[in-house]
């Protein structure tokens, strides 16, 4: 199948009608058939957009040809290889031109290669002036602020899995850990910052400890698996193990203390032990139904526990704990003053709160790497330090806007996906995305060596390009340009992305660019990859032969069905999402130089590159659904909903004349608000909203008359409205 017939105007018209067809599926109830045709009008001019001259330019700075200018000094890349230090330089200048393109980019951490197991504990000196770390092989590791906090180096070894690090008052360590390879834990004491360990409660009586807590320098409480808890009134030299029938054989999963001989232990049961006594007796509660995670207490009066989606807080000295609801998995919290704590959640989410835990917030994208913590050490309000996984975070908590550094061990190796997006305008929570990657390789010296110019610094230009053309244009669906880390090493990007996608977001399409620079003849030729038979992936091709005949360019395609070029694609593929490869040729129709030293700026066909770059241009702005170029309404209008009355599903429109915040909301007759529909900051234009009956709990309103409301700034429009049952 290629891109040009003599009846083009029929095929124009098959092709778009497949694709308005197949896509009108996917759109929300009560868009009409009309409206779905004007989402997918070709418009002719959005393909002179792209700029031959910008394409050249990335491709020969990402290849080594031409230098640029970092730090105020020119540098040049000699490879993209994800394991090369060299990645970080083509990183730094793509994310500038991502934003010379008028998007703000996201990064998306991943790790390559872990030599650091999982850090499980972390603890501070009293001058704030050391942090130690340690992981489940019983390492530690410290850093100083005399070194100016630059890395972690290993300072010792312990023979024991280590769970949790705390330091009492004499300022020796304890690791609460387990014994390799079977049930069984113990406590150990180092009185040198860390280089050597001694063991001082073992025993079959004694399963895995992952918590220990020192009230002053004699007394301390310890807690662990299978209703295991340790208590000392020596300063830790004999440790005597409490009945674990008294904590029915829960295991516990932190423990704290507030005052003298006040101990709080929480368990994976949701349970709550306290003991005022040192242990003599002690009190249960049950907060919920669920994990409880991590406990702090700051003074003997303000306390936080953490749980699966809930938060507690006390201000009573632990008399009463007021819940509240928090969207995450909390892994672990800290106090670093009455009112200032630290939560971790899923993933690695960091959440603060200002007022003891009453409310919480997002900390924000700082630091945002898809790695969980396990454990938070303060040395007060003005900051604190989080490990887990394989890297430790610092949150500087003193200046007015709060910062975020990363501290990774020199034996991870990071990958980085850089991601953008434009915002449709009508279909909320559809997405159309355009995918490359921007690493090389060479098979003898990559890391040497990898100039990558059309595996895959075409693609890479092209996306950016493609965004740029978009930037000021109106879709009806959002498109999502990701610029993949690691294609190289087994798609480790792209897998990582599809593995935290949103779950919120129906991903429509994938179209992934790879190798469009290499053209030896005047023909200029490419093909298209896809499942075979009949998939979703044939909306996407359809869609691209659409737009070479549409737009009127010179690129003759061919689709191929079932030959499974590798690229990122693949990685959708795999969950079922549509998507294709847009590539130069078959196997033996690549660039002579693929994988080499030779795969140079100065080998490549620009006049190809352009074509193909339109070409992905305009399947974009079919799939995504362009709107044509149209004068801003005159005036605030909130149309008749379509249908009314309904049943299932109406349609609901309005437009503005300017941007403004939009308030669009149901209420009934008595004026009481049951359904809010959006709620956000809008540019000029005409919106579509699709609307199913039902309240903000989810539930099919009743039949009866009801209020449409658009609030826009100080505007306001009111709309009768009836659901017929």
């Amino acid at each position: 199948m290629t891109g040009f017939h003599t009846n083009r105007s029929f095929r124009i018209c098959v092709i778009l009608s497949s694709v308005i067809s197949v896509l009108s599926v996917a759109l929300p109830p009560g868009i009409d058939s009309a409206a779905s045709e004007r989402r997918f009008q070709p418009v002719t001019t959005i393909v002179d957009k792209v700029d031959a001259a910008r394409l050249e330019r990335v491709v020969r700075a990402l290849s080594g040809s031409d230098s640029f200018v970092v730090d105020g000094e020119k540098v040049k890349i000699r490879t993209r290889y994800a394991l090369s230090p060299q990645i970080e330089l083509a990183r730094r200048y793509l994310i500038d031109e991502v934003r010379d393109a008028g998007y703000e980019p996201r990064l998306q951490r991943f790790v390559l290669d872990v030599a650091v197991p999982d850090l499980t504990g972390s603890v501070i000196s009293r001058n704030a002036d050391t942090v130690w770390v340690a992981d489940t092989r019983g390492k530690i590791y410290l850093t100083t602020a005399s070194g100016g906090w630059s890395k972690f180096t290993e300072r010792g070894n312990l023979e024991q899995v280590v769970y949790g690090l705390a330091r009492d008052r004499r300022g020796r360590l304890w690791a609460a850990g387990g014994i390799s390879g079977s049930a069984y834990g113990g406590l150990s004491v180092s009185a040198d910052g860390g280089a050597s360990w001694s063991l001082r409660a073992s025993g079959t009586d004694i399963f895995a400890v992952v918590a220990v807590s020192f009230e002053d320098e004699r007394f301390g409480m310890a807690a662990g698996s299978t209703g295991t808890v340790l208590r000392t009134a020596d300063a830790g030299e004999t440790w005597d193990s409490l009945d674990p029938a008294t904590f029915g054989y829960e295991s516990f999963s932190d423990a704290a203390v507030s005052a003298p001989f006040h101990y709080w232990l929480i368990t994976d049961l949701g349970s709550l032990y306290e003991t005022v006594d040192f242990g003599a007796t002690w009190r249960k509660r049950s907060l919920m139904v669920g994990r409880l995670a991590g406990i702090d207490f700051h003074g003997e009066s303000t306390g936080v526990i953490v749980g699966s989606q809930k938060a507690f807080y006390t201000n009573d000295a632990g008399a009463t704990w007021t819940a509240v609801s928090v969207a995450t998995e909390f892994t672990t919290v800290c106090m670093g003053d009455s009112q200032r704590a630290v939560a971790t959640g899923t993933g690695g989410e960091i959440w603060t709160s200002d007022d003891g835990g009453a409310t919480w917030s997002r900390f924000g994208t700082e630091c945002s790497i898809a790695a969980d913590v396990w454990s938070i050490a303060s040395p007060g309000s003005e900051g604190f330090w989080l490990a887990g996984r394989d890297i430790v975070r610092f949150i500087d908590w003193k200046s007015a806007v709060r910062g975020c550094t990363a501290y990774q061990f020199s034996d991870t190796l990071w990958g980085e996906n850089i991601s953008f997006r434009h915002e449709g305008t009508r279909e909320d929570g559809h997405c159309v995305l355009l995918t490359a990657h921007y690493d090389s390789y060479t098979g003898s010296t990559p890391l040497i060596c990898a100039p990558g110019a059309d595996d895959n610094a075409t693609g890479t230009a092209a996306v950016i390009e493609c965004a740029r053309a978009l930037r000021d244009e109106r879709t009806g669906r959002s498109v999502e340009f990701v610029l993949f880390d690691c294609e190289e090493l087994s798609l480790k990007g792209s897998r990582y992305y599809v593995s935290v996608r949103d779950p919120a977001i129906a991903y429509d399409g994938v179209l992934n660019l790879d190798m469009i620079g290499w053209e030896p003849n005047a023909a200029m030729t490419a093909v298209i990859s896809k499942r075979a038979q009949d998939t979703p992936d044939s909306i996407i091709a359809n869609a691209i032969e659409a737009a070479t005949d549409s737009f009127g360019l010179d690129l003759a395609v061919t689709v191929l069905e079932g030959e499974r070029l590798s690229s990122d694609h693949m990685s959708f593929w795999a969950v079922g999402i549509p998507a294709v490869l847009l590539i130069e040729g078959r196997r033996d129709e690549l660039t002579p130089n693929y994988h080499s030293c030779f795969d140079i700026a100065e080998n490549l066909n620009y006049a190809f590159l352009e074509v193909c770059t339109k070409t992905a241009l305009g399947a974009v702005a079919l799939l995504a659904g362009l709107m044509p170029d149209e004068a801003p309404p005159a005036r605030l209008a909130l149309h008749q909903n379509y249908p009314n009355p309904f049943n299932a599903g109406t349609t609901l429109s309005y437009a503005l004349p300017a941007p403004a915040n939009v308030e669009l909301a149901i209420h009934d007759v008595s004026g009481r608000r049951v359904a809010l529909v959006e709620r956000g900051r809008r540019g000029p234009g005409v919106f579509d909203r699709a609307w199913d009956g039902r309240d903000d709990g989810g539930r099919p309103l009743a039949s009866g008359v009801y209020f449409l409301r658009l609030r826009a700034g100080a505007d306001e429009a009111v709309r009768k409205i009836v659901i017929l049952r």
